[in-house]
């Protein structure tokens, strides 16, 4: 076996791969499995044997992203000290992604948007993500001794998904400091707020 074959990625490999690009560029609904295919260089053959259906490939992604999410968040707050200093870091890490120029939004977002019933497997996945991604901001919260900690994930998580969906019409550059200078009061508020209550 020649070296350039050996080094090759595998057949699923460059499917998932070309998949997510095409997906995230055109939209899910509006890339067919044919493309898939030419972009990756593989067969229809190829690839259902690994993905017994395009929901099936979709999901594969989806959970690659939601995991890349994870382990993002994970390194954005790995030098904070504090759980505030953790909540910062993590709307912060999003602020910067959003001043991306190449970055289009949430992927997960932008895939529940095409599948809106909520029996709908990619629906249900997304929608799964951002709930632990908000009962991570109401851990954080509560353990920062944060006034109203429920209320505050939903805010932060409202806050968030607000920002990635204004990308088309404000910019990067806007949403990002809009969703800084929001953060920001809605900590400081929360903070007062604990501190005039005694926590």
């Amino acid at each position: 076996m020649s070296s350039a074959t050996a080094d090759r990625p595998k057949a699923a490999q460059r499917i998932q791969s070309a998949a997510k690009d095409l997906f995230y560029r055109q939209g899910i609904r509006a890339t067919g499995i044919e493309e898939v295919c030419r972009a990756a260089d593989a067969t229809k053959m190829s690839l259902y044997r690994s993905y017994p259906s395009k929901d099936a490939l979709v999901a594969a992604i989806l959970e690659e992203d939601a995991a890349c999410y994870d382990a993002w968040f994970a390194e954005a707050t790995a030098g904070a000290t504090t759980p505030l200093d953790k909540l910062r870091a993590m709307v912060e890490a999003m602020a910067g992604k959003l001043e991306m120029p190449e970055y289009r939004g949430c992927p997960l977002l932008l895939a529940q948007a095409e599948f809106p019933d909520p029996d709908h497997p990619t629906h249900q996945l997304v929608a799964a993500h951002k709930l632990r991604m908000r009962q991570q901001f109401v851990a954080l919260a509560r353990e920062a001794g944060l006034a109203e900690p429920d209320l505050l994930g939903d805010a932060l998580e409202l806050l968030i998904d607000g920002a990635w969906s204004s990308l088309p019409y404000l910019g990067g550059r806007r949403s990002a400091a809009a969703l800084r200078r929001s953060m920001d009061a809605i900590l400081d508020q929360a903070t007062a707020t604990a501190a005039d209550t005694g926590g």
